[in-house]
């Protein structure tokens, strides 16, 4: 599982009831891997790293609602209000949907990108681990999926969750209430609300300035501390890892 002993022992415990359970994660950490042998990404990912190199340190929020949510236009529109009145500097991936799916492609409010300008940057696909793991992010607006969850916590970004359905609104139960990264800004489709503007820029900047945005960054920071130690050799992942290969080994030569 892609996940480490430390950050869901109780929930790594309980499963090992029931079934043998090796947590082997955060996969994309992992040190003896090679940085593109784990990866899938769906799109072929825009180049912004130039334009995150070219901002201050933890200055940039980055926007992704993963490969499957797609948002209604009125939720894109309040959210892009928000980051206007926010001030804040922001990375969003706005992709455009699959054609099978007839969904209509985002539109942005009308002279959006001329007040924005240079504060702000649209891309359609992003290579994720790159950019949390880019000093100039200050926090992650995210729809909780697992990989993006992973890769937030162990890239020591905090989050704002923004769930829609399935197992992303208990990831973002996780995030703000038991691991201490996130602030809750929807609780899912369930909800069948709009969030609007002014819900939007308050909780970017309580997550990019001030008492709060610095508790979250240090909460983040000692899971991703705690990440890299599981990878490492001798780590716990990186034990029940050699675990599941010398399992494999024996089954392969009695075969």
């Amino acid at each position: 599982m892609d996940t480490f002993q430390e950050l869901e022992p109780e929930i790594i415990e309980h499963m090992s009831q029931v079934c043998i359970v090796k947590p082997v994660g955060p996969l994309f950490k992992n040190p003896k891997a090679p940085e593109t042998s784990i990866r899938g990404d769906f799109m072929k990912a825009d180049d912004c790293l130039d334009w995150l190199d070219s901002k201050p340190p933890a200055s940039v929020v980055y926007i992704s609602f993963g490969s499957i949510v797609h948002l209604k236009q009125e939720q894109v529109d309040e959210i892009a209000h928000g980051l206007l009145s926010s001030g804040v500097s922001f990375l969003w991936v706005l992709r455009p949907p699959a054609k099978a799916f007839g969904l209509e492609k985002h539109v942005l409010p009308q002279g959006f990108l001329e007040e924005v300008g240079d504060k702000g940057k649209l891309v359609q696909w992003s290579s994720q681990e790159q950019v949390l793991g880019h000093t100039s992010v200050a926090c992650f607006l995210t729809h909780c999926g697992w990989n993006s969850s992973v890769e937030a916590l162990t890239s020591g970004v905090p989050v704002v969750t923004f769930p829609q359905w399935g197992d992303q609104v208990t990831n973002a139960k996780f995030l703000v209430d038991v691991f201490g990264v996130g602030l809750r800004l929807s609780r899912g489709k369930a909800e069948n609300r709009l969030v609007m503007r002014a819900e939007v820029e308050k909780c970017l900047l309580e997550a990019t300035v001030g008492e709060k945005a610095v508790e979250l960054r240090q909460n983040a920071l000692k899971w991703k501390k705690a990440a890299e130690e599981a990878v490492a050799e001798g780590g716990s992942s990186d034990r029940s890892l050699e675990d599941f290969l010398g399992e494999i080994s024996k089954i392969t030569s009695v075969a």
